[in-house]
């Protein structure tokens, strides 16, 4: 009977000391509770590519991004929170053009990368408790970009248009490709942030029309002369829409799905 009782109490002591170290394990205490920062980095890549029409072909491409972010007071009661940050962003789209046997195979555009510089706008919906070391959320909102620099790449080995032909136009000038400098995308997410580092996924589409009257022109050397005397188009397909079939949509979006590392 009393080793029966040694037991029970052996057990119930046990159980109360793994309750105790879980509930160690899941909340935070007063002192890291208060000391909670509310900034931190990410790090991440994701896929990226474009839709609308107007550019045809298009496949997706590896991206990066890195930047800060910044959220409200976690100590706030509410699951309802709001979170911003700058992001410096690498993204684009690859293109199934420029086939063998395409007559214009070094003329024909297979890679468009975009450098833009983001500020995410998210509303945010805890969904772990208050004082859990971990703080799981769902994110939704607007990403504003400003496309500061854009470059198209051509023919299989995706040679970078100022130097595939032989044009009058400086190289300066393609560094900003015919498409609109700002940008907004919707989001939608999820991020996980424990005491030293967390991870975020999230799916971003495009809202905005970047056609900027995406026709790419410039004087060629096509006798080989030194003298650039022929004015036509660089690319191949043709983004005139003198040339392209009658309905083409004319829609440059922008879509990504990213995961990045948040500290």
């Amino acid at each position: 009977m009393y080793r029966t009782m040694k037991i029970k109490q052996w057990i119930l002591v046990t159980c109360m000391g793994m309750m105790s170290v879980q509930g160690n394990a899941q909340a935070v205490s007063d002192l890291e509770y208060e000391g909670r920062q509310n900034y931190g980095l990410k790090l991440g890549m994701g896929l990226n590519s474009m839709y609308g029409g107007k550019l045809i072909n298009p496949r997706p491409t590896v991206g990066f991004m890195a930047g800060f972010y910044l959220h409200t007071n976690p100590e706030k009661r509410s699951p309802l929170g709001f979170q911003t940050g700058l992001d410096l962003r690498m993204r684009g789209s690859n293109f199934a053009n420029g086939k063998q046997g395409d007559s214009n195979i070094n003329r024909s555009y297979t890679k468009i990368a975009i450098m833009s510089m983001d500020v995410p706008l998210l509303m945010t919906y805890r969904l772990s408790k208050q004082r859990d070391k971990t703080i799981k959320q769902l994110q939704a909102g607007l990403q504003l970009g400003y496309n500061f620099n854009s470059v198209m790449y051509v023919g299989p080995g995706k040679i970078p248009l100022p130097t595939s032909l032989s044009t009058f136009n400086s190289t300066e000038k393609w560094n900003r490709l015919p498409i609109k400098l700002m940008d907004y995308q919707a989001t939608v997410g999820y991020q996980s942030r424990g005491e030293s580092y967390g991870y975020s996924v999230s799916v971003k589409m495009g809202l905005r029309n970047l056609n900027d009257d995406f026709v790419i022109r410039g004087l060629v050397d096509l006798n080989n002369d030194g003298i650039p005397e022929t004015e036509q188009e660089l690319i191949s397909p043709s983004t005139d829409p003198k040339n392209e079939k009658p309905g083409t949509p004319q829609m440059i979006g922008t879509w990504s799905v990213e995961f990045a590392l948040v500290f």
